[in-house]
């Protein structure tokens, strides 16, 4: 696994570069974004504990996946350079460089520029200095830069921060640069009732992660590719999940749902608000050429999970149900009396016990002194007193923010 170590406390840079270089996990180079040093490393989960010692001075970031970034000769820096060189001024050329955007990921075929304060296309020297014109020739031209060789780029935009408070997690401030139609519509139509017609003009996106094809509509729905080892834990640990029955409360575009039918589910109740993350969804099955009487997806509230689950037995018969996934964040906590209630209803078909998986937000802290743990047993024990309890695992996913872990804890709930 490669992870890109952010040192904001500069004081760290030696010790952590002489720490990777005695282990082995250095790659050069050393490299700025903003105030940070950025150091890249090949790391396995074994030495976490070791990066974590090093305190609030270091936020760990995967880049599993399609990542690219450009440090290198033939760079986005030198093309920029090259590129702008007799069209404007040297002096305005390096001011553009030092608010050059340089990291940035591709999703075929979309370009998509992380945003930063001091490196974005929008800030306002870009906007301000390079004529509109100049600028759709710029991004014409890195469309078939040699940094995107092959890449089959056709789309470029800056992404910006999901809204935590939106739980259908929609990307309203990704912001289209070059190569698209129109931008966001702000219509409540098209992000709450999208046509037939909405969906096969949108632009889709499709990436391979474990060998499974996950399809998403990057102006409409949001990706998240640090997602890649809880699903690799999905299809490497849990011998159970073939043959048995899976409720994904939150199931998006199909993160865990399409690595649980993967790793041979019987059926998986899909639970999701946004309905252009299901359409995501369904281009999944279809991609992965997953049999879609398998998934049963809801675009609906997982409220009704326990309803739609009956409904489900009265015409296929009894529910096996040996995983609920819980995949919220920064909290799935309101999903958490819904998954006691489905246990408890399948208690009438068989006493085999249920486990849940729950996706949380938690300070290290919590995970070190096994507070959260506790707290979250006492929290089920709430809900329904008379069945036990037994946290499995806790998982260590990735870093949210300084400290912040997003973890997942898998608890059995038996009688």
């Amino acid at each position: 696994m490669v992870v890109e170590l952010v040192v904001r406390d500069l004081k760290l840079l030696k010790p952590i570069k002489t720490i990777l270089e005695n282990e082995g996990l250095f790659v050069k180079p050393i490299y700025s974004e903003g105030e940070d040093k950025i150091i890249r490393t090949r790391i396995s989960d074994s030495n976490h504990q070791l990066l974590e010692s090093l305190g609030t001075g270091v936020l760990i970031r995967e880049i599993d996946g399609p990542v690219i970034q450009s440090h290198t000769k033939n760079d986005i820096t030198e093309f920029t350079r090259h590129f702008f060189e007799g069209k404007l001024e040297n002096a305005t050329v390096i001011k553009l460089l030092e608010v050059l955007p340089v990291k940035y990921t591709v999703f075929p075929p979309l370009l998509l520029f992380n945003y930063s304060k001091q490196r974005s296309f929008l800030n306002e020297l870009w906007q301000q200095t390079v004529p509109s014109e100049l600028m759709d020739q710029f991004y014409q031209a890195m469309l078939s830069a040699p940094f995107l060789a092959n890449k089959k780029v056709s789309h470029i935009a800056t992404n910006m921060p999901i809204i935590e408070s939106d739980v259908m997690r929609r990307p309203f401030n990704i912001v289209p640069l070059y190569g698209f139609k129109n931008s966001i519509p702000n219509e409540d139509k098209i992000w709450d009732s999208p046509s037939a017609q909405d969906f096969q003009d949108a632009l889709w996106c499709q990436v391979n992660q474990n060998g499974i094809e996950q399809v998403w509509a990057p102006q409409f729905t949001m990706f998240s590719r640090g997602n890649i080892k809880e699903k690799k834990r999905i299809l490497d640990t849990f011998t159970d999940i073939e043959g048995n029955d899976v409720v994904d409360m939150y199931s998006g575009i199909g993160y865990f749902t399409l690595s649980y039918l993967t790793r041979n589910a019987r059926t998986v109740f899909a639970f999701e608000l946004n309905p252009w993350s299901v359409e995501g969804l369904k281009r999944g099955l279809k991609a992965n050429r997953i049999d879609q009487n398998r998934c049963h997806i809801f675009n609906e509230s997982n409220a009704n999970c326990l309803t739609r689950i009956k409904e489900y037995a009265s015409i296929h018969g009894p529910p096996h149900i040996r995983h609920v996934n819980l995949g919220l964040l920064p909290s799935s906590r309101d999903g958490w009396p819904l998954a006691v209630q489905l246990y408890r209803y399948q208690l009438q078909f068989s006493t085999d016990r249920i486990t849940i998986h729950i996706h949380e937000n938690v300070h290290i802290d919590h995970i070190r002194d096994n507070s959260f743990i506790a707290n979250t047993i006492a929290q089920l024990q709430e809900i329904d007193s008379e069945l036990t309890y037994t946290p499995t695992h806790l998982e260590q996913i990735k870093t949210f923010a300084p400290d912040v872990w997003h973890i997942c804890l898998d608890v059995d709930i038996d009688h």
